[in-house]
């Protein structure tokens, strides 16, 4: 544990009321950032004695010890005179050079769910406290961090958005802040295209000598495209999902719209996508043209597309279409 001096009031504080008297007799009360649960104080930097909580002021105003503070930690103080009549209330102070209240992450493991450790460790999340780390994986969908054993929290972005896969960069530096709740992400990027020219897109796309049939999985994050080269042996579920072990749900904030293809080789008996889910929930597609398939088309290749709309958390809109090669 570190312990360090406090920013407001450490060391010859003078305190005065508002006829500009020295506030004799004043009451300066701490507690836990944003809370009115008691925090201690320490009257020097061996953390030997404690304050008094509150701490009464001298006929000159003054804190009769020096006022030290536990690293890692963020106070509040409020200022009473000597009648409990309230004069300020001062939250988030810091002490002066805490390595604890902006520290780095010496070992973080993990892609989606995240473990750290300290230096010095942490005895527990403080609202405002920052903490940098090296990620040593791209995440690929919601994440979470537990500090020094402290309990998993949610990372998020620009508020309370969960992050989507590829918002951390695996051997990027990554900066996050407590919130009282959950971690943000300071450095997320929001990406706005403005008069950007390219030469092409490229798209990753999964070719499989696979039969479209039963229930088949489609990983958003990880493909744009899936061609299967075999004649579809039965009508076939399309289950959307961010991936094996995230759900599409987590992968993308409400009004993001993700567009992909599913396209099925068809031989002298077709087959057609029958139903829609996305993440394991069935899902009724508005289709182009108002019609829903009710068939393939033989000796082709059917390619369906499907626009995902999220409108809330989890629940969506999805457009789709069905158009055949031959």
């Amino acid at each position: 544990m570190s312990i360090n001096i406090s920013y407001l009031a450490g060391a010859g504080a003078q305190f005065f009321d508002s006829n500009g008297a020295p506030l004799s007799g004043g009451l300066l009360y701490t507690y836990n950032a944003g809370t009115t649960t008691p925090a201690s104080t320490y009257t020097s930097r061996s953390g030997a004695f404690f304050n008094a909580n509150p701490i009464v002021l001298d006929s000159a105003g003054r804190t009769p010890n020096e006022i030290w503070l536990t690293g890692g930690t963020l106070y509040k103080f409020v200022l009473k005179d000597s009648t409990f009549v309230q004069i300020g209330s001062y939250d988030n102070i810091p002490a002066v050079n805490d390595p604890t209240t902006n520290n780095n992450l010496i070992t973080v493991a993990g892609t989606n769910t995240l473990t750290g450790l300290a230096i010095p460790s942490l005895e527990g999340y403080t609202t405002g406290a920052q903490y940098s780390f090296v990620a040593q994986n791209t995440n690929t969908g919601a994440v979470t961090i537990d500090i020094d054993g402290l309990g998993a929290k949610s990372i998020t972005k620009f508020g309370s958005t969960p992050l989507v896969a590829g918002d951390i960069i695996a051997s990027a530096i990554v900066l996050i802040e407590y919130d009282g709740t959950q971690f943000q992400l300071l450095n997320a990027i929001a990406t706005v295209f403005d008069n950007i020219s390219v030469d092409y897109i490229k798209e990753t796309t999964t070719v499989s000598a696979t039969a479209a049939t039963g229930t088949i999985n489609y990983d958003v994050a990880t493909q744009s495209i899936v061609y299967y080269t075999t004649n579809a042996s039965a009508n076939w579920t399309l289950n959307l999902r961010g991936s094996a072990s995230a759900t599409l749900n987590g992968l993308m904030s409400i009004g993001q719209t993700i567009s992909v293809t599913f396209m099925a080789t068809q031989g002298a008996t077709a087959y057609y996508n029958s139903a829609v889910t996305i993440d394991g929930s069935a899902v009724t597609p508005k289709w182009q043209g108002g019609a829903t398939p009710t068939a393939g088309n033989i000796n082709s290749v059917d390619a369906y597309t499907y626009a995902i709309v999220k409108t809330a958390n989890a629940t969506f809109t999805v457009f789709a279409t069905q158009s055949k090669f031959a």
